[in-house]
């Protein structure tokens, strides 16, 4: 019987934030900014403006900026047999047993529909949707840096910083060949 051969643990980290999260971002602060100003202007028109109404001018900034930090995806860890997905309040596993394939795919979320989860605030993390790919997890923050993991009966999207070196360690790791 051949030895296991020992492969070291690996961290990628996420890729950096894609056009379509960074203007979900923008839109989203711009928003919340025009919303202060709004109920400031409200409150400055009439002081007997009921006080919770300045307290929502203050909040809406500081609550996006906590969707914002919540909603970060630390890194991707390759430890022992599994995918470790590192979020700012828990950590998601992927077993790598029975991984199929493993490819970078730039159109992974191109006509994906959002199941659950965030739609691209900060990341897109969640259950989605597509012809192409079925029922499927993501955890990315840059589509243009896609790579799909398929196991049978289910499918992941993630977006490592360098995914060729990704795809690299995965294969390796799960035994598989180009």
């Amino acid at each position: 019987m051949p030895e296991a051969q020992y492969i070291p643990d690996a961290s990628f980290a996420p890729a950096p934030a894609g056009f379509r999260v960074r203007l979900a971002i923008l839109l989203s602060a711009v928003i919340a900014v025009l919303a202060g100003v709004v109920l400031a202007v409200m409150v400055l028109r009439d002081p007997h403006a009921p006080r919770a109404m300045v307290a929502a001018g203050g909040v809406t900034p500081i609550a996006l900026a906590a969707v914002l930090w919540a909603a970060r995806i630390r890194r991707y860890r390759l430890a022992g047999d599994e995918l470790q997905i590192e979020l700012r309040f828990r950590t998601v596993r992927f077993p790598l047993a029975g991984l199929v394939s493993a490819a970078a795919d730039r159109e992974a979320m191109r006509h994906a529909w959002k199941m659950y989860g965030n739609g691209g605030l900060g990341a897109y993390s969640g259950r989605f949707r597509s012809r192409r790919l079925g029922p499927f997890r993501a955890y990315l923050t840059d589509a243009e840096r896609a790579v799909v993991l398929r196991w049978p009966g289910r499918c992941l999207v993630i977006s490592p910083d360098q995914p060729t070196y990704f795809l690299e360690a995965v294969r390796k790791r799960a035994g598989l060949s180009r």
